[in-house]
């Protein structure tokens, strides 16, 4: 590809000559010839210069470059679509013969299904959908267009994906959630009668799990990202554009509102309530509501400078209480405590 159509896919400045051919994006570690390297860091421009890449993909301000280079405002995201103008391309359309799909399943024209996928009674599945093998969609379930479900990703009746939905591997949605009365010495199921709904342009990790409504929906919003081996409980409700990291787990019906993180090993207790853009930092615990645009740790997470504060002193309490010692015996040989009695 020329370096010239590179820069126009990746929305980024061209300086030096256009017509130098790329076979690929690399990082610094591995820079090799006809290759365009990518240098997130400024300081590392004048290293990147001396490499054997073709060409740098660089920030807008970044030093000057001996070498052809695109420069870009944002030079992560050009970053990724340079990454995805040099992608393999995706498999051909088609249903595999070993796959089971109901009569009554609505399959749109360019769709993948790959093998040994079971698609149930009443599916729909938009165009250009990527079904991949050992996928389980149950019956009623309605996916969007463009989406990719990766190998043995199972979703369960009624579930709603939108458009452009990706799901790694292991994911299950809409499971039921853990819900149980005690009666009479035993815990009775609650059925879940509710839904997952994925708004467009959401991707979820490997192995992560989202449960189905007791009675209404659980929801995840649009352009949402959730990483790996999260949890997600019934009634659950995700703004668009928030982020959640690996191992976090969200109880019960909570709401997060629009652009929040929650980073790895995040836990929000039941019925908690998190305001737009607001940060849950790793291994916070949520307890209760956390206002939009707060920076929230600990356990249980309250304001990160309070919480630093408080980290702050506890490392200091082995020379506090040293000194509360020296302090007591001094005063006891002045007459001024009485002697500590031992235990």
């Amino acid at each position: 590809m020329k370096l010239a159509h590179l820069a126009a896919l990746i929305r980024a400045t061209l300086t030096g000559d256009g017509e130098v051919e790329i076979r690929g994006v690399v990082d610094p570690a591995h820079p090799r010839a006809g290759t365009l390297l990518y240098v997130a860091d400024p300081r590392q421009v004048l290293e990147a210069d001396r490499s054997a890449a073709a060409a740098l993909l660089v920030g807008a301000d970044a030093p000057h470059t001996g070498k052809p280079a695109l420069r870009a405002g944002n030079p992560r995201a050009a970053f990724a679509r340079a990454l995805m103008a040099f992608a393999p391309p995706a498999a051909d359309a088609g249903t595999h013969p070993t796959a089971v799909v109901a009569p009554d399943a609505d399959i749109a024209s360019n769709t993948l299904i790959g093998a040994h996928v079971v698609i149930g009674p009443g599916v729909v599945v938009g165009a250009g959908s990527r079904i991949l093998a050992g996928t389980v969609v149950g019956a009623g379930a309605r996916i969007g267009a463009d989406c990719l479900l990766h190998a043995n990703v199972t979703i369960y009746p009624g579930s709603v994906l939108g458009n452009r939905v990706i799901l790694h591997s292991g994911v299950v949605i809409g499971s039921d959630g853990f819900g149980y009365a005690f009666d009479e010495g035993a815990h009775l199921k609650i059925p879940h009668i509710g839904r997952v709904v994925i708004d467009d342009d959401v991707e979820i990790g490997a192995n992560t799990t989202i449960d189905r409504g007791t009675i209404g929906d659980t929801h995840i919003g649009r352009g949402t990202k959730i990483d790996n081996l999260v949890q997600i409980a019934h009634n659950v409700v995700i703004g668009p554009g928030s982020l959640v990291v690996a191992q976090a787990g969200i109880a019960g019906s909570t709401t997060i509102g629009a652009g929040v993180i929650l980073a790895a090993q995040a836990g929000v207790g039941d019925h908690a309530t998190i305001g737009d853009g607001a940060r849950v930092l790793g291994r916070g615990g949520v307890t209760r509501a956390v206002p939009a645009g707060v920076t929230v740790s600990g356990f249980p997470a309250r304001d990160h400078r309070e919480e630093l504060r408080a980290a702050a002193a506890a490392r200091r309490l082995p020379e506090i209480l040293k000194r509360l010692s020296a302090l007591e015996a001094l005063l006891t040989e002045r007459g001024l405590l009485p002697p500590t009695r031992s235990e």
